[in-house]
């Protein structure tokens, strides 16, 4: 939001709501935009990540991330949905390899644009994977498959990242069956109805709020 935003909001003048907002970045609370606008900055997105433990797709999650970097040799990451249209990287295993896709925890992506963004929203191909062989990141490929809760909807997705020249369409192949396979039993776990997912048919949840900083010192 802008600077006249956030004072409507809070119902203070300008010049209070500036001192606060220059704290909070100051303090990487928040971010300032280059158009004004402030967003959450790094070390709030750190404190929601941390107010996901004790989850169960953020707990549940672990042994399937590490389970799909082994099959596929690359990085593999958790993501959910924000209320600001982003989704935001909340658990990751990274490749073994020295030349691998940076570990990504707290930071978060838009939904459009991005192979995970599309498996959130529902955008997947018919064969429940979302595919981007042009990323956020040049000569990144990226592929991801929607995660659903106990009321079928769609809380999350897990997806599998590297470099482009490694990706090839064999390892795509590998990394389709083998992503699958992590999404539909993690689905499972988490109460979800064995049908599979078709194309369009299935809602996102609700999108989770960042956290507030009431409190935080």
């Amino acid at each position: 939001m802008t600077l006249s935003e956030a004072a409507r909001a809070v119902s203070l003048p300008l010049s209070t709501v500036s001192r606060l907002l220059g704290t909070l970045e100051s303090s990487d609370f928040v971010r300032r935009l280059s158009d004004g606008r402030y967003v959450p900055g790094g070390r709030l997105l750190k404190v929601g990540v941390l107010a996901l433990h004790g989850l169960d797709l953020y707990d549940m999650s672990a042994p399937y991330l590490e389970q799909l970097a082994d099959q596929t040799g690359e990085t593999a990451n958790l993501g959910i949905p924000t209320a600001d249209d982003q989704v935001l990287y909340i658990r990751q295993s990274l490749s073994k390899h020295s030349i691998r896709h940076a570990a990504w925890i707290g930071r978060s992506v838009p939904i459009e644009g991005t192979a995970i963004g599309a498996a959130i929203s529902g955008r997947f191909g018919r064969n429940g994977v979302s595919l981007a062989r042009v990323t956020l990141e040049p000569d990144v490929t990226a592929l991801a498959a929607p995660i659903f809760g106990a009321d079928d909807l769609i809380v999350g997705a897990l997806s599998v990242t590297g470099p482009s020249y490694r990706m090839d369409d064999a390892l795509i192949d590998r990394a389709k069956i083998a992503l699958l396979q992590a999404v539909h039993s993690l689905s499972l776990s988490l109460g979800a109805s064995e049908a599979k997912p078709s194309d369009g048919r299935r809602r996102v949840q609700s999108k989770i709020e960042l956290p507030t900083i009431e409190g935080l010192t």
